[in-house]
């Protein structure tokens, strides 16, 4: 009878309840126990789950919310700049007026003695003109900026157009040639080599070595070994040497804070500090350091930070297309900047102090 009492026993486990009632004893069934143990651990999860869901909206809205600050105090901004501009206008239109009455009076008294007159209202009709010129310049000008930002990208609705300075706008949309020209050669664009295709994208991948998940800083470029390397950018080689995982890598400083890297090199045609031109020989492709076959490893940076060289490589001359399609890069710092550089003199070897 005991044994038998005690293979009951075994078959169920008691739960003690206390209350202000006192104590209770339930005896349940031994399977019931891992499913309550399951049932309060998904319990437990659950909650831990909902209350990083929680935090991570929290977050969002918060960062959302300081944007939504930083858009608001711009547009307060772009809308004084605005009454500027309009008010140079004003003025614009004030004066044409102001030179037709002229013009009317000065014919009437030309009338009167026509060949001391003559001149001055050939001279007054000539100032009148560009007045009218001037002001059509304007509309035409308006006309130019807003065909540019819709080619390039930039915002079109009719509100944001009147809250944007005329002046800021002109700079980022409307470069003048030499501008273009100083900003493709400064600022890598096309591609280092021969197109033959590209075999790693920019981003997310699984390293065709150590079979991991990483991030890809560049892209990879299929080239045989032995394939000439081009600097796609003036600059000067600010490292020009072996890395275990890079193999030979050449890193190439280029004007305004941008940087090129080009890896796994079979053979490197310069040294650090030497100032090469964009087209300039800088190797030649191979599959040093850890790679698993001949290629290129090409990467775009700025300030640091890489970018998709895929971006770069279709930048073409004339095309503005990549002032909206790269990201975290001021282009309108940029360009003040360039024009800074175009307006100083030349600045000669005889000129510096040696």
């Amino acid at each position: 009878m005991q044994k038998k009492a005690k293979r009951k026993n075994d078959r169920h486990f008691l739960i003690t309840v206390s209350d202000k009632q006192g104590t209770q004893h339930f005896k349940l069934p031994k399977f019931v126990k891992p499913l309550l143990i399951g049932i309060s651990l998904s319990l437990t999860l659950g909650l831990l789950v909902s209350n990083i869901l929680v935090f991570s909206q929290h977050n969002e809205l918060s960062q959302t919310k300081s944007q939504s600050d930083s858009l608001e105090d711009a547009f307060v901004k772009l809308s004084s700049k605005n009454s500027q501009l309009n008010q140079s206008l004003k003025l614009e239109h004030g004066e044409k007026e102001l030179m037709s009455v002229v013009l009317t009076q000065m014919e009437e008294i030309s009338g009167v003695n026509s060949g001391i007159n003559s001149s001055i209202v050939d001279r007054l009709t000539t100032i009148s003109n560009h007045f009218a010129a001037k002001e059509l310049d304007f509309e035409e000008l308006y006309g130019r900026v807003d065909l540019l930002e819709e080619s390039i990208g930039l915002e079109d609705t009719e509100s944001e157009k009147n809250s944007t300075a005329l002046g800021e706008r002109i700079e980022l949309a409307s470069l003048s040639v030499s501008q273009q020209k100083i900003l493709h050669d400064s600022i890598p664009n096309g591609y280092p080599t021969a197109n033959t295709g590209i075999t790693s994208a920019f981003g997310k991948r699984i390293h065709p070595t150590t079979k991991q998940s990483s991030f890809h800083n560049g892209i990879d470029l299929k080239a045989a070994r032995g394939t000439e390397i081009y600097a796609t950018a003036d600059g000067i080689i600010k490292d020009a040497g072996y890395n275990k995982l890079s193999g030979n890598r050449v890193v190439l400083s280029h004007n305004l804070g941008f940087q090129t890297r080009y890896a796994h090199l079979s053979e490197m045609t310069v040294k650090t500090g030497d100032v090469v031109q964009k087209g300039d020989l800088i190797g030649l492709s191979g599959n040093t350091g850890r790679s698993d076959g001949p290629h290129l490893h090409y990467e775009i940076r700025y300030l640091d930070k890489p970018h998709n060289p895929v971006d770069f490589i279709n930048w073409e001359f004339g095309n503005q297309e990549i002032f909206t399609n790269v990201r975290g890069i001021q282009w309108q710092s940029l360009i003040s900047l360039i024009n800074k550089q175009i307006s100083r003199p030349t600045l000669q070897l005889s000129q510096v102090a040696l």
